[in-house]
C-alpha cells in the first residue's frame, strides 16, 4: 500500500510538472526530472502524448551532427578565395598602356614611339666597320706597345 501511495503522489507531482511545462514555467531541473520520468516504461496511458513528445526531442538530440572532414572545408575555403581573386582580377583589368622614355621624357603616343624606335635603329651603324678597325689595329704595333706600357705600370 505504501508503494501505491508513493506512485500516486509521484503521478500528481508529474501532472503538476506537465501543466507547468505547458505553461512554460518549468526550470531546467524540472524538465530534466520530467524527461527522466517520461523515459520510463510501463507508465499509464495518459502519459503517452508527453512520452511521444519528449521521445521526439530525445531522438533529435541523439542524432549525430554530420560534419565535413577538415580538408574538404579547407578546400572549399581555398576555392572561394581563388574564385574571389579571379573575379576581382576580371573586373579590374584596365586598358593596356604603351609608353617609352626617350631622353628622360615619358611618351605615350604609339605612333611617336614607333618613329623614335625606327630612328634609333637607323642610328646604329653596321658592325662590319668596327670589326675591320679592330683587325687592322691588331697589326698596328704602336697601339700594342701603348697598351702594354699601360699594363706594365700596374706591376
Amino acid at each position: 500500500m505504501i508503494i501505491r501511495f508513493k506512485n500516486k503522489a509521484e503521478y500528481e507531482a508529474i501532472d503538476r510538472l506537465i501543466e507547468k511545462y505547458y505553461e512554460g514555467m518549468t526550470s531546467v531541473e524540472e524538465e530534466k526530472r520530467l524527461q527522466a520520468f517520461l523515459s520510463r516504461t510501463g507508465l499509464p496511458e495518459k502519459y503517452a502524448p508527453e512520452q511521444a513528445m519528449f521521445g521526439y526531442f530525445n531522438s533529435k538530440k541523439a542524432k549525430k551532427h554530420v560534419s565535413l572532414p577538415k580538408y574538404i572545408r579547407w578546400a572549399a575555403g581555398a576555392a572561394a578565395v581563388v574564385t574571389m581573386m579571379v573575379t576581382v582580377q576580371l573586373f579590374t583589368v584596365s586598358a593596356p598602356t604603351n609608353y617609352a622614355y626617350v631622353n628622360g621624357q615619358k611618351i605615350t603616343d604609339i605612333d611617336r614611339i614607333k618613329s623614335e624606335a625606327i630612328a634609333s635603329l637607323h642610328g646604329v651603324s653596321s658592325g662590319e666597320q668596327y670589326v675591320e678597325e679592330g683587325i687592322s689595329n691588331l697589326n698596328n704595333s704602336q697601339i700594342i706597345e701603348e697598351q702594354l706600357d699601360v699594363f706594365s705600370a700596374f706591376e
